[in-house]
């Protein structure tokens, strides 16, 4: 897992690369997660739009999901259970995966900050 902070907020990454929930066993799921969800109070909401991408490192091209999400201390993390199917993953030549290392990248943009009155 990777950590970063933007915004007074720290997130971070989490790639499950035998999945996790519905896509436990088939797919790698990838996250981006609050770390320290009690920092919020409850009535306070964080709405980012964010890029995920597994980048191939043979080729000039990537895989990425985008979203959006109203971050809260209740709800700290979204992403995708079946972001990739491990045998895609894995596969001899790809790129997503060599010698060991995988090259993910986050790219957030923070829209707004909501706390109740």
């Amino acid at each position: 897992m990777f950590s970063f902070t933007y915004v007074g907020c720290c997130r971070k990454i989490q790639l499950y690369p035998k999945g996790r929930r519905h896509g436990n066993g088939s797919h790698l799921s990838l996250y981006l997660v609050t770390v320290d969800s009690t920092t919020l109070s409850p009535a306070s909401k964080i709405y980012a739009e964010f890029t995920l991408r597994i980048l191939d490192q043979v080729q000039a091209r990537h895989i990425a999901g985008k979203g959006n999400y109203w971050y809260s201390a209740s709800n700290p993390e979204t992403g995708w259970a079946r972001f990739a199917t491990t045998s895609y993953f894995n596969q001899h030549g790809n790129g997503l995966l060599v010698k060991d290392v995988c090259l993910v990248e986050a790219e957030v943009t923070i829209h707004g900050i909501a706390s109740a009155l």
